[in-house]
């Protein structure tokens, strides 16, 4: 970075505070904050012009604080306990004065536990609804999932001060193009790509994947792929680019464990709206001719008993043992659908016709909801995945309301080795061991062991089929209905940790799912070499008190590092079986770690007790190259 001259950082320091209106000014203070941070750790990697522009910036502070115009706050040592040499307090909070939540993004969450060395604050707060998060070039975007009917879905970026500031809503595009729930946001090569649901075949609400350009969002919102099968209970999720820039992303099933049932209605609630809707084979498949039986009648839908083979529409009656299903495929789409659910597809994204690159890379997921390449080891492709259910309903009691239920299914993390054979994880068939991964058949005794009394599951698929595949374990087994979503890989030494995930299990939904617990709802660390599972960030208490205060940690859903900051995208409070739905409660945490020194004993962390320093996680943020800084150091000069 060049020098500049007096009279030009002059310049450059009163164009920046020119743009601080009222709302902004407390920017000043975490100037000095900053520049004090960086001072405590010897911040060399930061150039001389820029600490001298903070240093101007945190002197203009003291300046106006003198003059009135920026609130009177203490400014501290960051990684230090307040001057006054009081301790934490018990809720957490650094501003005893604080009691209506103002300052939020200044504020550690009283409901959670983070290891010792680690700091965790918020840094976006006032969110409905996210489900992603995504960088590039000083700036934060999260999606707003437009996950209930009354709430749009919508890409945000976060603003200097911790709020969501509107990029793109799907009320300003045309009707159906953008709908929900948008599950997830990839920034690459200059675009934003996004996994949402549009009005396609059918009238459906089909899965797709769509870009545009965050400088004119509207003008060139475009829609790369589409006609998905994402009309049930799951959806096209996550997106991910391998080196070479070819798109990955995952689709998940149209139902628990491939049949179409009453829980489609009663949990789902999509099955009279689309009443034709079912799961799509991604490859051939070979049906033994199993029908299935709904357990309950539905007013308005179905008489009881109605018969449902897999892979067809409610109510299709009995078929013929052999009875061979073809794939969903852009050659030769299946009821409008161009490809499979339950799979990890890929294609060329530069491509003229990008669906006729498409490629199947895996099937035999139920819900691969996260996938992620490994960053030291980019030819594995590393994908969670959501256990089957007991789908279950209140109704005159707590009842099973699915045709075909699945016991003790606990959620799986998985490894793919894309551009090869394409690879099979089981489902509906096979599932898994919860200690070992090892491949189980679904006629198991474990699989028919429920809190609630189920009928022991068979097979749906061909025998002589079913043996001409190879079913891939699991790396690792997270804990039953914790429901493992997003994740990313640690890369940097000083968070600590490098080569591990860590994975944001939103929990489970109760009761509806079969869960008689609050499980989850935390941020878990995984060894892919052992598989073991610890946890990482949790909750003071399992309760609903502690787990859905809404100024508190909530429901992580996705996890993404930018260098050594983990943000966490947090859900909110949202618990339809217990007939929660806040929206504006969600948010962005920080976690950072409060020492630069990666062999420190803190990076080992033993599930210890909350840290209360105010502000070391957006510095650590800000100074990965996060939003606040790269507008100073623009303006400070250009780079070499």
């Amino acid at each position: 970075m060049q020098a500049i001259n007096d009279a030009g950082f002059h310049a450059a320091l009163d164009g920046i505070l020119a743009r601080f209106g009222d709302p902004q000014l407390s920017a000043l203070e975490f100037a000095a904050s900053v520049r004090s941070e960086i001072a405590n750790h010897n911040g060399s990697h930061f150039t001389p012009p820029l600490l001298a522009l903070l240093d101007g910036m945190a002197e203009r502070f003291a300046q106006n604080q003198s003059n009135g115009v920026v609130p009177d706050r203490q400014i501290t040592n960051n990684n230090e306990p307040r001057s006054d040499d009081q301790a934490c307090p018990p809720n957490g909070k650094t501003d005893d004065n604080n009691e209506d939540h103002e300052n939020d993004g200044q504020l550690t969450p009283e409901n959670v536990v983070v290891p010792d060395g680690y700091s965790l604050q918020a840094f976006a707060t006032g969110l409905t609804f996210p489900t992603a998060i995504t960088f590039s070039d000083g700036h934060v975007w999260v999606s707003e999932s437009g996950a209930t009917p009354n709430t749009v879905p919508e890409i945000v970026e976060i603003g200097p001060d911790g709020q969501p500031i509107p990029v793109l809503s799907s009320d300003q595009l045309p009707a159906g193009m953008l709908a929900g729930p948008i599950t997830d946001i990839t920034f690459h090569d200059g675009e934003i790509w996004v996994a949402h649901r549009q009005v396609g075949a059918n009238d459906w609400l089909v899965g797709a994947i769509s870009k545009f350009d965050p400088t004119d969002p509207v003008g060139s919102f475009t829609t790369v792929l589409t006609n998905l099968p994402s009309t049930g209970d799951h959806y096209a999720e996550e997106i991910a680019f391998d080196a070479s820039g070819r798109l990955y992303f995952s689709q998940g099933s149209a139902t628990n464990s491939s049949v179409v049932g009453p829980d489609n209605e009663l949990v789902g609630g999509w099955l009279t709206q689309f009443p034709d809707f079912h799961d799509f084979a991604p490859r051939d498949i070979v049906l033994n001719g199993t029908e299935f039986h709904a357990p309950i009648a539905v007013p308005g839908l179905n008489p009881e008993n109605q018969v449902t083979a897999p892979f067809m529409p409610f109510g299709s009656g009995p078929i013929a043992p052999g009875t061979v299903i073809p794939a969903a495929t852009p050659d030769s789409p299946q009821e409008g659908m161009i490809a499979g659910n339950a799979a990890i597809y890929s294609f060329d994204p530069t491509a003229d016709d990008p669906a006729s690159t498409l490629r199947l890379e895996g099937w035999g997921f139920r819900n691969p909801f996260g996938i992620g390449f490994d960053p030291l080891n980019p030819d594995l492709l590393f994908a969670t995945n959501n256990g089957a259910d007991i789908r279950s309903a209140p109704l005159d009691g707590l009842q099973v309301v699915e045709s075909r239920p699945i016991a003790n299914d606990f959620d799986d993390l998985f490894v793919l080795n894309p551009g090869g054979t394409t690879e099979f994880f089981g489902w509906p068939d096979f599932f898994h061991d919860p200690n070992t991964g090892a491949v189980l058949p679904v006629t198991d005794p474990l699989f028919a062991q429920g809190e609630l009394p189920i009928p022991p599951p068979g097979f749906v698929l061909d025998e002589d089929f079913r043996n001409t595949l190879q079913v891939e374990p699991g790396v690792a087994q997270f804990e039953y209905h914790s429901s493992a979503n997003k994740f990313d890989f640690s890369s940097n030494a000083q968070f600590g940790s490098v080569g591990d995930l860590f994975v944001a299990e939103t929990g489970s939904f109760v009761p509806v799912t079969g869960a008689q617990d609050l499980v989850g709802y935390k941020v878990v660390q995984v060894d892919p070499t052992t598989g073991s599972v610890t946890d990482f960030i949790t909750h003071t208490s399992n309760t609903v008190e502690d787990i859905f205060d809404p100024n508190g940690f909530n429901k992580p859903i996705d996890v993404k590092f930018l260098d050594g900051t983990m943000f966490i995208v947090d859900f909110g409070v949202f618990e339809p079986g217990l007939n929660l739905a806040e929206p504006g409660t969600g948010k962005v945490w920080i976690l950072s770690p409060t020492t630069t020194d990666p062999n420190d004993p803190a990076h080992h962390h033993d599930g210890a007790k909350v840290r209360c320093w105010n502000g070391a996680a957006r510095q650590q943020a800000i100074g990965g190259g996060a939003t606040f800084l790269d507008g100073i150091e623009a303006a400070a000069g250009p780079s070499e």
